[in-house]
């Protein structure tokens, strides 16, 4: 990866490689930018890498000159969507593919590591990684220490790029998603499911991140940040909280590709990823399409329209 990012700076192919750089401890990574070949060593990439870097192209795509940034395999769907939705052009993004057999969730292995340590190397270990140190080798499996959404993964590998650092992944693809968080919400009453939610948009902070981080929140102007909202009526009894989940939500339907960013830089947990993914749920039962950003040409559900389109709301 640092390779290729050198030879494309000292080549002038681009002029900023968005890559992953170290953290302030050692389970923590950090978005870098990087537009010297000499800085290209401050590169990283670990299972610690959970960030989706995508997001950073939408402040590249009215500037000069190409950018390159690296993804993940649920992080490359968040660039076909975006050239689908022409907020990027193609031609001015080069991408350097990441194989990836799952990420880490750094507070589920906090506690486990020393975090006065340094990654020297990651081994990938049957179920999980081997993290080696100058203090030795901490072991952890997907099962027991891995994100969430690594659970469901559709992609190992990018579905798009024009390089790939590295081997791909021979990590199987989940080809089935059952939606297993998805339905056993479902299964509660509509009193128990209102209580569910209330308990968690009570918590938020209205901090902002999870819109701001989000690849498909990319309206010139958010209406969260209009003068004049108007979003929540003073005649409904939703919350102001409720309001801004339940809008975004929608917001975003068929064009959330279910990278997760949104629920983890959460800071109080709230599960964003199952709001979503319960409105991507219903996208693939009435229309029968992919999860978004899948193939570059992939349908806009909720941009198109057939005659065969389910109307059970008329």
């Amino acid at each position: 990866m640092r390779e290729i990012a050198r030879d494309l700076l000292e080549s002038g192919q681009v002029n900023l490689v968005i890559g992953y750089g170290r953290g302030t401890g050692i389970l923590r990574t950090t978005p870098v930018f990087i537009r010297k070949p000499s800085d290209a060593g401050q590169l990283v990439y670990n299972p610690l890498c959970g960030n989706n870097l995508v997001k950073y192209l939408l402040d590249q795509r009215n500037k000069e000159g190409r950018a390159a940034v690296c993804v993940k395999g649920c992080d490359s769907r968040a660039v076909n969507r975006l050239i689908q939705d022409r907020q990027i052009d193609r031609e001015k993004v080069y991408i350097i593919g990441l194989p990836c057999g799952g990420i880490l969730d750094p507070d589920r292995v906090e506690g486990a590591v020393d975090p006065g340590e340094e990654i020297k190397e990651t081994v990938i270990s049957g179920e999980g990684y081997d993290l080696i140190t100058a203090a030795g080798k901490y072991s952890f499996t997907m099962a027991g220490a891995g994100s969430e959404k690594c659970s469901t993964c559709q992609n190992h590998n990018p579905v798009v790029y024009d390089v790939m650092a590295g081997d791909p992944s021979d990590t199987p693809d989940i080809k089935d998603d059952g939606f297993d968080d998805v339905r056993k919400i479902e299964e509660m009453t509509v009193e128990q499911k209102s209580a569910y939610w209330d308990r968690q948009f009570s918590r938020c902070l209205r901090c902002y991140a999870c819109r701001n981080s989000c690849t498909a929140c990319s309206c010139r102007e958010c209406v969260f940040d209009q003068v004049n909202t108007g979003w929540v009526s003073r005649s409904s009894n939703l919350s102001e909280n409720t309001a801004f989940h339940l809008i975004r939500a929608f917001h975003v339907a068929g064009r959330c590709v279910d990278c997760g960013e949104c629920e983890r830089v959460c800071p109080v947990g709230i599960p964003l990823r199952v709001l979503n993914r319960k409105i991507l749920m219903d996208l693939k039962d009435l229309f029968n399409t992919a999860t978004p950003g899948l193939t570059p040409d992939g349908e806009r559900v909720l941009g198109q329209f057939s005659a065969d389109d389910p109307e059970e709301f008329m």
